[in-house]
């Protein structure tokens, strides 16, 4: 079986499935991009085996795509997103020739009103132009059930090997809380790091491993405060080091369609503190079972960290919960590129 999949640009999950799916018996998994990088990204990625195709939106980039999808054949189109562009050439094309093609994605962040009632009028008719759609996580399969009657949940996965490795202990003196990603808005850092400046306790740190616009306030947010660490951006090979050196994860994002760090941190048997608003979590994490859960705001965060602060031995098991529940998860590469031949092989 030949699958294209065409996405914006590499990542490092992405890459994880592409080189486990090739594993498959009879798969052949052709992996294509626009561009190599995007501006907000840092990542230095091996990309040897993708095409990148540079696009630019000219009448020769879409002729070009055509040529590839003659000459690749593909049985499935998979495509990363509805506005991908290039999409509706993939589609046609799909059509045209009688191809499975499928739309694999996250859920959107809409607000309530005129313009989300607008949107959904949009989605319920172009929705339909795909046969199936592989929604990332619960939250976006429940969404994109209103528009489409083949609806299936495969979330974001990695290779997490280097990360069920690690080792923890259950007798844990100072408590040392981490946040990895990006240093901006939408991620709500800044609520995190003055929830945690509010607690009096020196038992406890908070590293934030990163980068972003944000990055120069969270510094002189901080430097009277000797607990927390502000440390560059981490290659992803090189990211199970930094989960190593710590014992609690927090994610207080405003939004995010899934957040890959919960996969990291679930496999490094780390408990996790998380508003409601990430896809990994409404997926994995019950409040007071394998981690707490919290409100975007500063008083909510602080709670959930005094938690662990106040129940420091559920730390430990929490920990050991997520990793075993991770491990047996669609979020593991492993399992997921089984998952995917399925709902392609499924009528």
């Amino acid at each position: 079986m030949n699958i294209l999949f065409l996405s914006n640009i590499p990542t490092p999950y992405q890459l994880d499935f592409f080189k486990e799916i090739n594993t498959l018996e009879n798969i052949n998994f052709k992996y294509i991009c626009l561009d190599e990088i995007e501006s907000d990204r840092y990542w230095k990625l091996d990309t040897s085996g993708v095409d990148i195709l540079n696009f630019q939106n000219k009448l020769s980039d879409y002729l070009n795509f055509w040529k590839l999808l003659n000459e690749y054949n593909p049985d499935v189109i998979i495509i990363g997103g509805y506005s991908l562009m290039l999409s509706n050439t993939a589609i046609v094309y799909a059509k045209l020739y009688s191809k499975q093609v499928l739309y694999w994605m996250e859920r959107p962040n809409f607000s309530q009103g005129f313009k989300t009632t607008l949107k959904n009028s949009y989605l319920s008719i172009k929705l339909k132009s795909v046969d199936k759609i592989v929604a990332i996580g619960k939250m976006a399969q429940e969404y994109y059930g209103q528009f489409h009657s083949k609806v299936y949940n495969l979330p974001y996965s990695m290779n997490l090997e280097r990360f069920y490795q690690i080792k923890r202990c259950a007798d844990i003196k100072t408590i040392r809380f981490l946040y990895t990603g990006q240093f901006i808005d939408r991620k709500n850092v800044i609520a995190l790091v003055k929830a945690f400046m509010s607690i009096e306790n020196e038992n406890i740190s908070l590293d934030l491993v990163g980068a972003g616009e944000q990055k120069e306030e969270l510094k002189k947010l901080i430097e009277n405060d000797k607990r927390i660490s502000v440390f560059p951006f981490v290659q992803p090979n090189e990211l199970h080091h930094t989960y190593v050196s710590a014992d609690v994860y927090v994610m207080p994002s405003k939004h995010d369609g899934w957040a890959l760090v919960i996969n990291e941190a679930m496999a490094s048997a780390m408990p996790i503190i998380s508003t409601n608003k990430v896809g990994a979590v409404v997926e994995y994490i019950e409040d007071g079972k394998n981690g707490i859960l919290s409100d975007t705001d500063e008083r909510s965060l602080k709670n959930a960290i005094e938690y662990y602060i106040e129940n420091k031995n559920m730390i430990y098991k929490h920990g050991q919960i997520n990793k075993n529940k991770i491990k047996s998860s669609n979020a593991d590469v492993k399992n997921a590129a089984r998952e995917m031949i399925r709902i392609i092989d499924e009528k």
